[in-house]
């Protein structure tokens, strides 16, 4: 849970760094202190797990259903993940494909951490100058109230072993190996986004090689905000 921690911490530290070096540009410091606040706020829904740890493993965690705008929460990731990013050079985007709707009923905070949790151990594990891609795709259920959405993450990290893949969601579970060791955590993240992703009465999948990435694929049933626009792409 520490590196969950340590990642929104991190925006909010840089972000502080930045706005104090441009003190008198206003319209970068208002940037920075948007970011922070979404930090921060990301940063109190994990405090919130580890003092209700043991509700979530009992089984009686319980998530909002509240509209949320899909977008934003993609551009509040970006907002998070953004600093480690830039420290490891490395390259990441997000890829929009078939969104029809862009306003679904679904706790925000909730599924930002699962993204947060996958996409901080992507950049994590991938090495300095590599890649982190997430493509986000809708298809069409059968159900006029439902939109089937579909998250892929897709690194170019240093893999996973395969004996390993069938316990990375148990709590308190890291891959015991040499060129991780030194990565802080205790193991919450993946189970704390499994269990969000089941709650929702989705799915989750990975797909990893040793020195050739993984691949994390989260598939949700989202109820479509009817009340909201279309927004074709």
């Amino acid at each position: 849970m520490s590196h969950d921690i340590r990642t929104p911490m991190n925006a909010i530290m840089g972000m502080t760094e930045i706005a104090q070096m441009n003190i008198l540009n206003t319209d970068k410091v208002n940037d920075c202190l948007k970011k922070i606040s979404i930090s921060g706020q990301h940063l109190l829904g994990l405090i919130n797990d580890v003092l209700d740890m043991s509700k979530i493993e009992s089984g009686k965690m319980t998530l909002r259903n509240d509209s949320a705008s899909l977008p934003e929460v993609l551009e509040n990731v970006v907002s998070i993940l953004q600093p480690m990013v830039k420290s490891r050079e490395q390259s990441f985007s997000i890829r929009i494909r078939n969104l029809v709707h862009e306003d679904f009923y679904f706790d925000a905070l909730r599924l930002r951490q699962c993204f947060i949790n996958i996409l901080s151990n992507a950049t994590k594990f991938t090495p300095e100058k590599g890649s982190i891609t997430v493509d986000v795709e809708e298809e069409y259920t059968g159900d006029p109230d439902y939109s089937k959405l579909i998250f892929t993450f897709t690194d170019t990290g240093i893999g996973i072993k395969e004996e390993f893949l069938n316990n990375i969601f148990d709590s308190f579970t890291r891959e015991k190996d040499g060129r991780v060791d030194k990565t802080e955590g205790s193991g919450l993240g993946m189970a704390i986004t499994k269990k969000i992703v089941d709650i929702m009465n989705g799915t989750i999948e990975v797909k990893s090689k040793v020195g050739m990435g993984t691949t994390f694929i989260v598939t949700l049933p989202l109820k479509i905000d009817k009340n909201k626009r279309l927004h074709i792409t």
